[in-house]
């Protein structure tokens, strides 16, 4: 991961993009069975998933803007999608299942945002991934119910607000 956020020649390799899209899958599979206890390894992993996920995100969406809504469709830009949508999938799933709510929200959840929000308002229509909104439902509600010290919406800025509403 850390190679690919910051070397993009690796990703036009599809068999590296499917090592990539596997390891966040398997990351997924044990996030969900060791629950809040995966936390060491989110912080392993955090930022260099954030840049690959900036990363594939700016690939997307240049190619889907040079070549129109037709390019979502192509193996590429398909397996790319795979990658952001595992790893909002893994955000999704450690939110979800985290005790720690003080922590995600003081430490994950400003970068988490800068690049999943800054990402969704950047991209055209057809290259938005509807998982976004998934990952924030669940920060929302976990962080909205669970901690009632926490006003749900104390986190959203104007500008947040602007790509929400968008």
């Amino acid at each position: 991961m850390a190679q690919a956020s910051r070397n993009m020649q690796v990703l036009d390799n599809v068999d590296n993009v499917k090592i990539l899209a596997n390891v966040l899958k398997t990351n997924v599979s044990a996030c969900v069975s060791v629950g809040p206890f995966f936390l060491p390894q989110i912080g392993r992993i955090f930022l260099d998933m954030l840049g690959l996920y900036k990363v594939v995100s700016g690939i997307i969406s240049e190619t889907v803007a040079r070549e129109g809504p037709i390019a979502t469709k192509t193996p590429k830009i398909r397996h790319l999608r795979t990658i952001k949508k595992e790893i909002l999938k893994l955000m999704e799933t450690f939110i979800k299942q985290s005790d720690d709510l003080e922590t995600i929200n003081n430490n994950l959840i400003p970068p988490l945002f800068d690049a999943i929000l800054g990402d969704y308002n950047r991209n055209v229509p057809a290259a938005r991934d509807a998982e976004v909104l998934n990952v924030m439902s669940t920060i929302t509600i976990k962080l909205g119910v669970c901690c009632p010290f926490l006003h749900p919406f104390a986190w959203v800025t104007p500008g947040m607000l602007t790509v929400i509403l968008a």
